[in-house]
């Protein structure tokens, strides 16, 4: 059987697959490989869903390169993640040229940085359904204004966050027809997710999984739960079980630390007149 060529692929599946492949690697490389891999990624359709690292290495402008993606996608995407340290002009670009944009996934330091056009710029995305966001600090003031501006909205991710008090409350109280939200590692008190599983009645699904501030098999959110077709909280531990162990943890990585350093010091004074080492036991 002959041998098939990567160029004589059907154009729409070779779009498909490159649309996967890491952004750098899809901007410098790929279009340097044969012409039907660079026809393929000038497609728009390739340009759908834009993941830019956390961290760009680019000789050039960083926010040059967010414009040069952005434009690829010839106002056709609908996810994007933006790099960690994305500056306000860049911010300000994408909120009009991406009026498709479904999914917005926003670092920490852009969330805190940049908080004060933070909620206006996203309101301009009307057929946002989902947010991710690397700090809950500020969600209050987005999401008092989602109710009004967006529609469509279901989908909100604070995974690694501290979500207080404010925050469940916002939630609650401005977006209670949530249908996903993920909160996987974050810092969240036990009657805050009671709060939120009990006024959040359109939740499908729920991941709460290695969390802090309350234990995985609380009956009454296991309870709650029930009605909650996709429900993950294993690993979730409370403040005082959490605490323990962080005590536990940082009592070995002494010990370890201990034995190493007097180990280090006997090698270096091994051999050396006058003196005499008494290791003691607990070190040892």
């Amino acid at each position: 059987m002959a041998e098939r060529k990567w160029e004589e692929m059907d154009a729409d599946c070779l779009v498909n697959i490159l649309g996967r492949v890491e952004l750098q690697t899809r901007v410098q490389a790929v279009p340097l490989v044969c012409k039907s891999w660079y026809r393929a990624v000038r497609n728009p359709l390739c340009w759908e869903k834009i993941f830019f690292p956390p961290m760009l290495r680019t000789p050039s402008s960083q926010t040059e390169l967010i414009k040069f993606v952005v434009n690829r996608s010839q106002r056709r995407a609908t996810v994007l993640a933006l790099p960690y340290s994305c500056d306000r002009e860049a911010l300000l670009y994408v909120s009009e040229e991406l009026p498709n944009l479904k999914m917005l996934v926003l670092s920490s330091r852009v969330s805190v940085e940049h908080r004060d056009i933070i909620p206006s710029l996203i309101m301009k995305f009307k057929n946002l359904e989902g947010l991710m966001l690397g700090n809950a600090y500020f969600v209050k003031d987005i999401l008092e204004l989602i109710p009004i501006h967006l529609p469509k909205f279901a989908l909100l991710d604070l995974r690694n966050c501290f979500v207080g008090g404010e925050a469940a409350a916002a939630i609650v109280s401005h977006v209670p027809k949530l249908k996903v939200l993920i909160m996987d590692q974050a810092t969240l008190d036990r009657e805050d997710l009671l709060l939120i599983m009990q006024s959040c009645k359109q939740l499908e699904r729920l991941h709460v999984r290695n969390c802090m501030g309350f234990a995985e098999d609380d009956e009454q959110i296991l309870r709650l739960s029930s009605g909650i077709k996709d429900f993950q909280c294993s690993g979730s531990k409370g403040m005082d079980e959490h605490f323990q162990l962080v005590k536990d943890v940082n009592n070995a990585c002494l010990e370890f630390t201990k034995k190493d350093v007097y180990r280090s010091i006997f090698k270096a004074a091994d051999g050396v007149d006058g003196y005499e080492w008494d290791m003691d036991e607990d070190w040892a």
